[in-house]
């Protein structure tokens, strides 16, 4: 059991920090490969700049890090997919309500000018297995024709 323990406290500390563990070793490449071109006696100018090189590195790649780990890690389901292709491709733009409802079904909510409709979940398994339930939002004009789709997260969510 503790060893299970340890690994657990590895992966997610691996997990939080990885970023920053990628810019200290890719700092410390970088200082490898110029250790030798700077020539300077001044010890104080060659410290000040690895320095620089290592805080330069933690710092892009802290900025650059998490959205991309973000980016592959995240899976969406086959209703997102979905809703995100109806979304995007303005599939029910000019359809009436009726017509939105023959297609997608009963709303989980309805106004006078807007349907709501769950569009599935992303589950991001790097950070633990997180999900994010997304909803479908259908707005309607006063012709109750589909004017424009959106797909975000709820209120609170």
């Amino acid at each position: 059991m503790f060893l299970l323990n340890v690994f657990l406290y590895i992966w997610i500390f691996g997990t939080l920090f990885l970023p920053y563990i990628i810019g200290i070793i890719l700092s410390v490449i970088i200082i490898l490969l110029i250790r030798k071109k700077i020539t300077e006696k001044d010890k104080e100018t060659k410290i000040l700049i690895y320095i620089i090189i290592i805080i330069s590195c933690v710092f892009v790649s802290r900025c650059l890090g998490y959205p991309i780990m973000n980016y592959f890690s995240a899976k969406p389901d086959k209703v997102y997919i979905e809703a995100k292709k109806l979304n995007d491709n303005d599939t029910l733009i000019g359809l009436s309500k009726e017509e939105v409802v023959g297609l997608l079904g009963e709303p989980l909510s309805s106004t006078d000018t807007m349907y709501v409709y769950s569009a599935g979940k992303k589950t991001d398994y790097f950070f633990l297995g997180e999900r994010e339930f997304y909803k479908l939002f259908v707005f309607f004009d006063e012709y109750d024709r589909v004017k424009s789709t959106k797909i975000d997260l709820p209120l609170g969510g």
